[in-house]
């Protein structure tokens, strides 16, 4: 059964719970867990999919996928066992259905109501940084049908952001080179890097606030990424409409960075590995899941700053460039 796009995509790297629905769903006559967990310091709660491959003889894969008593385990105990210096603490997670927790499940190949989802919540059972997490999926005899090990990765702080600093202004020159900096736990080995321009409008004397995402990294291993000054420009006349009726002035970033532990840099690079013009088209499988399990548990860590400013420079050039002179910034 070939895994694609395993990503928990809602904002880029590893925000969110949905997985994808592009799956090849016949594995033999063998009953699989395909799995995907996520274990983060800074989540309010720690969700689970557990899932399974089936094959019906009669019946087609995709008519099967759309029945949630298929498509379910109805029997098992999906737990977190931490280990912590020698001690060894178990978690046991209720099931709840993610349509009614804000994930709502999109359309598509596998039954979308409801929408099982394995919780527990942070706030009883915390996720203790650097530290040793495994998710063990049990049947009803108590007997283990997967399991899989991870290392929780730190929590930032400030001060891991080492570029920009606590307190610059964001200085983009049209020709200058820029870089983002950051300390990132031994163990986090894949990251994103976003930057949030806020800004209001003033349209007819209503004011109202916006903002827009710039991704200015994705899946990226290094610590520290260099571009061009006029690319911020660049991506402000591609985000933002020109409207000569709309007056808009600039209030502020944020950066956000995420990183990902090993299991989703290996996961991202066998997924690659074989998609050249020259391959054969088949995408390698990625597990870090035992007794034939599928699928991925790791680790995330997520840090936001807000309330950065500009420079001088920077609204100056946003307000008259030859990007963004149209897009009415004061």
């Amino acid at each position: 059964m070939n895994i694609r796009h395993l990503f928990f995509v809602v904002t880029g790297l590893l925000f969110g719970v949905s997985c994808s629905n592009d799956f090849d769903l016949t594995e033999g006559s063998v009953e699989l867990p395909v799995v995907y967990g996520l274990v983060s310091t800074t989540d309010t709660a720690t969700y689970i999919r557990v899932e399974r491959a089936f094959v019906d003889e009669n019946t087609s894969a995709y008519v099967l996928a759309k029945d949630p008593e298929k498509l379910y385990f109805p029997d098992i105990e999906v737990i977190i066992r931490q280990d912590k210096n020698g001690i060894k603490t178990d978690y046991k997670f209720k099931r709840v259905d993610g349509n009614l927790e804000g994930y709502k499940r999109a359309e598509g190949a596998f039954a979308d109501a409801p929408n099982y989802l394995y919780k527990s919540k942070n706030s009883l059972n915390p996720i203790l940084p650097d530290t040793k997490y495994t998710l063990l999926v049990k049947r009803a005899d108590g007997s283990t049908l997967t399991e899989g090990t991870t290392t929780s990765l730190n929590k930032y702080v400030n001060e891991d952001i080492i570029s920009p600093g606590t307190s610059a202004l964001l200085s983009f020159g049209y020709k200058t080179q820029n870089k983002v900096e950051w300390v990132a736990d031994p163990d986090a080995a894949i990251h994103d890097v976003n930057y949030i321009i806020h800004y209001k409008e003033d349209k007819n004397g209503v004011i109202s606030n916006k903002s827009v995402t710039w991704k200015l990294v994705r899946n990226y291993e290094k610590t520290e990424y260099t571009f061009k000054g006029q690319t911020f420009y660049e991506f402000m006349k591609g985000a933002i409409e020109a409207d000569p009726q709309v007056k808009r002035y600039l209030q502020g970033a944020s950066i956000e960075l995420v990183s990902g532990g090993k299991e989703i840099r290996d996961y991202i690079s066998i997924g690659q590995a074989n998609l050249g013009i020259t391959s054969s088209g088949e995408i390698p499988r990625y597990t870090n899941l035992s007794n034939g399990g599928l699928g991925l548990f790791s680790s995330k860590a997520y840090f936001r700053r807000d309330n950065i400013g500009f420079s001088n420079i920077t609204i100056d050039s946003l307000r008259n460039g030859i990007f963004t002179k149209s897009l009415n910034f004061k």
